[in-house]
Order: C-alpha cells, then sequence, then structure tokens
C-alpha cells in the first residue's frame, strides 16, 4: 500500500515535499470507510423513507438526516485519524526529503546518531510530541467515546 501511494503522489501528482503530500493521503484509508460504513448501516432505513416521503432529495437526506447521525463516529474517526497521523513516521520520511520540512517523529528519528544517541533531547521530544495529543483527547473524548460505543451496538 506504501509503494503505490508513494508513486501515485510523488510522480503522478507530483505533490513530494509538500505538506499536501502529508495531510491529504492517510485521510483516505480504509478505516474511515469501516467506520462510516458501520454508521451508516446503523441508521434506521424508516428515518431514510421518512425523508423520502416527505420528497426530501438524496443529497439533503444525507446532509440533514445521515450525516448528524454520524456526528459520534466522525469524531471518533476524526480522533483515531489525528493521532495516528501525529504519530506517522514512515510517510512523512519517505515523502518529504528536504531537512527543513521535518515533522516531529521525523526529527526525534534524527537524535539517534551512528555512535551516540540523545536520550535527553529524545525524552523531551516524546514529551513534547504526547501533549497535543493528550489535550486533544481530553477535549473530545465525550464524542470518542460517544463514537466507539455506537458502532460497538447495533
Amino acid at each position: 500500500v506504501l509503494i503505490p501511494r508513494f508513486i501515485m503522489v510523488a510522480r503522478d501528482f507530483q505533490l513530494a515535499n509538500t505538506w499536501v503530500a502529508l495531510i491529504v493521503p492517510p485521510l483516505f484509508n480504509s478505516l474511515g470507510v469501516l467506520f462510516m460504513r458501520q454508521a451508516f448501516s446503523m441508521m434506521p432505513a424508516e428515518l431514510f423513507d421518512a425523508a423520502r416521503v416527505e420528497g426530501v432529495k438524496e443529497w439533503r437526506i444525507f446532509l440533514f438526516v445521515a450525516l448528524p447521525l454520524a456526528r459520534p463516529m466522525l469524531a471518533a474517526l476524526a480522533i483515531i485519524l489525528f493521532l495516528a497521523s501525529w504519530n506517522n513516521y514512515l510517510w512523512p520520511l519517505l515523502i518529504n526529503s528536504q531537512p527543513g520540512a521535518m515533522t516531529a517523529p521525523v526529527a526525534l528519528g534524527t537524535l539517534i546518531g551512528l555512535t551516540k544517541v540523545s536520550w535527553g533531547g529524545i525524552m523531551a521530544g516524546a514529551v513534547m510530541l504526547t501533549v497535543p495529543m493528550l489535550i486533544v483527547f481530553v477535549l473530545l473524548q465525550r464524542h470518542f467515546i460517544a463514537g466507539i460505543a455506537a458502532g460497538a451496538v447495533k
């Protein structure tokens, strides 16, 4: 999966060494498809049928009926994708070869030298990387727990 994605982003779209290449490809993955399929399959068909009887078009049914019901799952998915992207090491290392545009996990990896390891710098960087993840989770934990619980019960 990684090699075709790299070829597509770097050669076909020519997005190597850009922030777009770091942000957009991780957004489209199979976990999101599975999460949203589960969210939409749990919704009662009667809601959609009632909207169709009222003459509501499919796009408006999606926007005003299905999407609000899927909000907890969307929040849980957003948190999971943020945490996965924040901790990603291999994709930013492959797609970004400019030293000045390294992500934090890749920059931490540069502290490991051939002969010497800067453990103090690595531990300080690890704490600095953990703080934003904790803040995001604490602020959105209600939505995260609701989304995970909604996906577990049918």
